[in-house]
């Protein structure tokens, strides 16, 4: 399975994608679930997000300023996305590695963020 991740930018290959528990990011969605008072499943900061739809982290990837798109392998297994509704669409794990940068910087202004936000959801725009 091909997996992807989109968010903070200037990742070369080989490189890790941490959690923002390692790397002390803010620019996370856990932190928007947390203001609005979201699922504790949906707060944790200690894994990494993945999935196996490209558009969909390019669409994360925007909401992240400049952010990227990787292609990238989970440094171990895989566990479901218990949020997403979508089958086989989001994962987590506690690292990944990137294998390659698909996308440098993924501009925000490009799309309106109501397509963004389709896109998140894994609807193709």
């Amino acid at each position: 399975m091909t997996y992807f991740h989109g968010g903070v930018p200037g990742l070369k290959v080989g490189d890790s994608i941490l959690p923002p528990d390692k790397t002390g990011t803010d620019h996370t969605l856990s932190k928007y679930v947390t203001q609005l008072d979201g699922p504790a499943h949906a707060r944790r900061t200690d894994i990494v997000y993945l999935t196996t739809q490209r558009q969909v982290a390019k669409a994360y990837a925007a909401f992240y300023p400049d952010g990227a798109l990787y292609q990238v392998l989970p440094a171990s297994p895989v566990d479901r996305d218990a949020d997403c509704l979508t089958p086989d669409l989001s994962w987590h794990c506690p690292f990944a590695i990137v294998v390659a940068v698909v996308d440098p910087v993924v501009l925000f202004r490009t799309r309106t963020p109501e397509r963004w936000l389709r896109m998140a959801n894994g609807a193709q725009s």
